[in-house]
């Protein structure tokens, strides 16, 4: 994920990771160690600091540098915070999670030029187009591999948030909680403990939230990609209604 990063958030990207897990090394050590100018060093902790509070990289005359941050935190804040910074993610978080009829509507929302726009989202094409999937200018969407796109979206939401309730609105919470109870309703054997831990379910609210923005677009899944028939979800009509009202579809 951190390959679709501004040069500049990318080096602090790499410096934050050489110093997680460490205790103090000097800048000359860490200079060396990624290749990058001393001075420049420097001045990307005094850009770190201002973005990853309460986290901290800490400096001493006598024993150099080390990344300090409390024990209720973990790596992923201080990578989130990282990715919080970049343009790039943003662009694709609104292509994700927003509909949007032109280019134009999209730069607005941003308060980026359209001309600005289309060069980032240039960059960020010769990275995704690697992987089967890119930003088209014209629908203003992520087309290509439909089952790669998704993957990316989720990859990309849990990196980003972790937890999806910091990104959902909460009628789509509630409604895609309802979707895993009638699921796990209906095929009792699924409901093995692992499957009613946090981290389980929050994977699986991310995929489902991911889905039906898909679906929305009108974006579906080739039919070799559907889940085994055995699985097949009847909804009730009282979730299908609120599904159809809530995405503007049918089912």
């Amino acid at each position: 994920m951190e390959e679709l990063l501004e040069s500049n958030l990318l080096r602090h990207f790499r410096i934050v990771r050489f110093l997680l897990g460490r205790e103090w090394v000097t800048i000359g050590e860490l200079a060396h160690t990624l290749r990058i100018p001393s001075r420049t060093i420097r001045q990307s902790i005094g850009e770190i600091n201002q973005y990853i509070n309460p986290a901290k990289i800490e400096s001493s005359q006598k024993f150099g540098i080390r990344l300090t941050y409390d024990a209720q935190l973990n790596s992923f804040y201080i990578y989130a915070s990282i990715y919080k910074q970049s343009a790039h993610f943003l662009i694709i978080e609104n292509i994700c999670i927003h509909r949007y009829a032109t280019l134009a509507v999209l730069a607005e929302k941003l308060f980026i030029s359209q001309s600005t726009l289309k060069r980032k989202i240039a960059v960020i094409n010769q990275t995704l187009e690697k992987y089967g999937f890119w930003i088209d200018t014209k629908s203003v969407d992520m087309v290509g591999d439909e089952r790669k796109i998704r993957f990316f979206y989720y990859c990309y939401l849990l990196e980003k948030y972790d937890v999806l309730d910091l990104v959902a609105p909460e009628q789509e919470l509630r409604i895609i909680d309802e979707l895993i109870s009638e699921f796990f309703a209906q095929f009792p054997s699924l409901q093995g403990p692992e499957r009613q831990v946090f981290s389980y379910l929050n994977k699986l609210r991310t995929m489902l939230f991911i889905s039906f923005k898909r679906l929305k677009k009108g974006c579906r899944l080739d039919s070799h990609d559907q889940i085994d028939e055995q699985y097949s979800l009847l909804l009730s009509e009282k979730l299908s209604k609120k599904i159809a009202v809530c995405y503007h579809m049918a089912l």
